[in-house]
């Protein structure tokens, strides 16, 4: 006896099964081209070829009107999960696009960790609440692997990495070394302090091994004057300072508003400038949240900082 084997069915693919389920649903081929904003021969032509991809008909005409096969309602059966999961799939990425929900991984210098960081995440989180934001502050020599490793969707440092790094690396802003001494201290009035104004004070400031330490030597060096106490970031040089160990030369974004009862913040001359960079790798291009983030972030450094800083303002 001769045995013909049966034709093989073919896949059908996700717009087949779409065109498929929604003339399930609506009973013709009109409304289902309605409901999915195409012609009726555009589903007619799908049909057929998910038909020819099967192997057997899913619709017969019957008085003049669709009935389902047998085998397409068993399909029916299998294909609700597959179109709720679709529909859930478009609307995770229609809310990605928007920037509605999803997952941030920020890391950055320790300096911007009291007041740039904080206010940035607050405005970004005020028009992206269902965001979930991870937010962590490091030293630089921690920065540079965390980014290679791809823990990190972006960067903010002071500091840019070396050329050969996998990084992408942009200038978004500046910020400055400025003076911050104890309210009752002598030097709390002076309009700008010099780094011969700092010989005979107990002095707080970065370690040489820091981005910031080695602007700052340079600053000092030039009036013979040298560090007391040294500090890796400025939170910590805030806290000696609010304690009236001494005065403290850090990055200004650090000084917040709790701060103005114990300490004020004074420009240095000459000044000293530096720049903010954003950095990511470049083996992991920015996503729209990490973009509205910078967005947000580069608002405050070029818009509202020339007349908000608080530094500025407390100093008048």
């Amino acid at each position: 006896m001769s045995f013909t084997p049966r034709p093989q069915a073919t896949p059908l693919n996700l717009r087949q099964i779409e065109v498929f389920h929604a003339i399930m649903i609506t009973g013709s081929l009109s409304e289902a081209g309605r409901m999915l904003c195409v012609s009726q021969p555009a589903v007619s032509r799908v049909l057929a070829t998910a038909e020819s991809r099967l192997k057997f008909l899913l619709f017969e005409r019957v008085r003049g009107r669709l009935q389902p096969t047998p085998e397409a309602r068993r399909l029916f059966s299998e294909v609700e999960p597959i179109v709720a999961a679709v529909n859930h799939f478009n609307g995770v990425a229609r809310s990605l696009a928007e920037g509605d929900e999803g997952k941030l991984c920020i890391v950055s210098s320790p300096s911007y960790s009291e007041w740039l960081m904080p206010r940035a995440i607050e405005r970004f989180r005020a028009r992206h609440p269902d965001v979930h934001i991870s937010y962590r502050p490091m030293p630089f020599d921690a920065l540079l692997p965390h980014m290679l490793l791809g823990r990190a969707d972006l960067c903010v440092s002071s500091m840019a990495p070396p050329s050969g790094a996998n990084l992408a690396v942009k200038e978004i802003g500046e910020g400055r070394i400025m003076c911050a001494i104890p309210r009752r201290h002598p030097l709390a009035g002076a309009d700008v302090v010099t780094a011969a104004m700092l010989r005979d004070q107990t002095l707080i400031s970065y370690g040489s091994e820091t981005p910031f330490g080695q602007m700052t030597s340079r600053f000092l060096d030039a009036a013979g004057v040298f560090p007391h106490i040294e500090i890796r970031s400025t939170p910590e040089a805030l806290a000696l300072v609010r304690q009236g160990v001494g005065v403290a030369l850090i990055e200004s974004f650090g000084f917040t508003e709790t701060l103005a009862d114990t300490m004020v913040l004074r420009p240095i001359a000459p000044a000293l400038v530096h720049q903010i960079y954003q950095i990511h790798s470049r083996a992991h291009p920015l996503s729209n949240l990490a973009k509205g983030f910078l967005a947000t972030l580069k608002h405050l450094l070029d818009k509202e900082l020339p007349q908000d800083l608080l530094p500025e303002r407390l100093a008048a």
